[in-house]
């Protein structure tokens, strides 16, 4: 039986797909928590920590509803332990 390399390849994972996935899943919540637009692009999530590149009032909304946007995560089954 003779596979093709378009075969090979098509099992393999694409790298960073996992990532985007969750960094997108992210941004809707954060967006729809804070009513305020946030883009994928504006986020890091490495070590069950979610950094946000906001403006200084907008840090300052996630602060005082972090607790919410992790429990929310956590319902769309993303570990998160904080949120900068």
């Amino acid at each position: 039986m003779e596979r093709s390399l378009k075969d090979l390849i098509s099992r393999l994972p694409i790298p960073g797909l996992k990532e985007s996935a969750n960094r997108h899943i992210i941004a809707d919540a954060l967006s729809h928590i804070l009513s305020i637009p946030i883009k994928p692009s504006q986020i890091i999530f490495k070590d069950e920590i979610v950094t946000v590149s906001v403006p200084p009032i907008v840090k300052s909304m996630l602060k005082i509803k972090q607790m919410q946007i992790i429990e929310n995560l956590q319902k769309e089954g993303i570990q998160v332990n904080s949120v900068r």
